[in-house]
């Protein structure tokens, strides 16, 4: 292409004008240099990984989030975990509802054994996903921070009470029942009482109700197997 020259000269040249324009906070022309470059090469990873930010600051996410998307695949097949995770954090502030995003991020921090990270990524995910036309994306929350902390009461109780508003009240009944048991098992009180006062609210029995004032005068114990049959629905 006449308008390049040699590609390879070019390249680097037209590579260091977009990133002095960068340093200096010339965000547009920097864009317009390195845009030159994907004109020829549109697959150019170290190009995307400097537009991307860029883009962003000009207030053009779409084009974000692809550049974005192109780095993280080629980050992911060479292994360059600690670059992976940047991008996705990036690609995050992009797209505060990206599902896929706060999962693949969750995944590298558990595989570096970095949970506190991978659960702070979830609790981001919990309030992104709070309004009710995401009911599946949080339900898909809750889900994955209970692989991680199996005993997390907070998780155990949202997801039980999204299974209820998606219709899934079998599921709902049958982690209930698991979580009484549970609770019961760790002679946890406080938590015991809660599973139980959530069974009445599914159950609407006096039965149910009984079992829970029950849980103020008795040590935990978990409902007998016959019991637990009149709450799966």
């Amino acid at each position: 292409m006449a308008l390049f020259g040699s590609k390879a000269y070019n390249r680097n040249e037209l590579f260091r004008q977009g990133d002095q324009f960068r340093s200096r906070g010339r965000n547009k022309k920097a864009i317009k240099e390195f845009e030159k470059i994907l004109a020829v090469d549109p697959k150019d990873i170290d190009v995307h990984a400097k537009l991307a930010p860029l883009y962003l600051k000009v207030g053009r996410a779409a084009e974000a989030k692809a550049s974005l998307n192109l780095v993280i695949d080629e980050y992911h097949r060479k292994g360059f975990t600690e670059k992976e995770i940047a991008m996705l954090k990036i690609i995050l502030k992009v797209d505060t509802h990206d599902l896929k995003t706060y999962f693949q991020l969750v995944n590298l921090y558990i595989q570096k054994g970095l949970k506190s990270d991978a659960l702070k990524t979830l609790g981001d995910g919990r309030r992104a996903f709070r309004k009710k036309k995401f009911l599946k994306e949080a339900i898909a929350i809750e889900r994955r921070i209970l692989t991680i902390e199996p005993e997390d009461l907070r998780a155990q109780v949202s997801l039980v009470k999204r299974l209820w508003k998606s219709g899934e009240n079998k599921e709902a009944s049958e982690r209930l029942i698991q979580m009484e048991s549970q609770w019961a098992s760790r002679r946890n009180r406080k938590y015991w009482r809660k599973t139980r006062w959530l069974l009445f609210r599914q159950s609407h029995s006096l039965s149910a109700f009984l079992g829970y004032l029950s849980a103020f005068f008795s040590k935990p114990a978990p409902y007998r197997p016959q019991e637990r049959q009149r709450f799966i629905s």
